[in-house]
């Protein structure tokens, strides 16, 4: 798979990286360009903001490509909303066990701060089961 592939969705949504450390994982996003019908950002693109950086952080702690993360519940709090500029989230592990990680994500104006979501995801790591080719 190449780099343009695994980060397709994440493109789609203008996700841009800041930080990816095995203990804090943090991007922003655009809100315009995410928004439903009345103008407000999309909690499914919140949602995915959230599963995204919990992913990265999961997968940099596994040790990715030679184990792989995918979640398994998702839970988010909608506290404010906002109608532009970005967004940022910053997620941190509360767990990370051999087989299951549990990792919190906040999503904040990023100009101003304000909270916008508090998100907790659970996600499973398990081997991969065909070897990754080597280069």
């Amino acid at each position: 798979m190449s780099k343009a592939q695994q980060l397709a969705y994440t493109d789609k949504l203008g996700i841009e990286m800041e930080e990816a450390t095995p203990e804090r994982v943090v991007a922003s996003m655009p809100v315009e360009g995410n928004t439903q019908p009345d103008g407000f950002l999309h909690g499914g693109a919140t949602m995915s903001l959230i599963e995204s950086l919990a992913s990265i952080g999961a997968a940099l702690v596994a040790g990715w490509p030679e184990r792989v993360v995918m979640g398994q519940q998702q839970t988010c709090n909608f506290i404010s909303t906002a109608t532009s500029g970005r967004v940022r989230g910053v997620a941190t592990p509360v767990h990370t066990g051999r087989t299951t990680h549990v990792w919190d994500v906040d999503v904040t104006s990023a100009e101003t701060g304000k909270r916008i979501a508090a998100g907790r995801v659970t996600l499973a790591v398990r081997e991969r089961r065909n070897p990754v080719p080597s280069t």
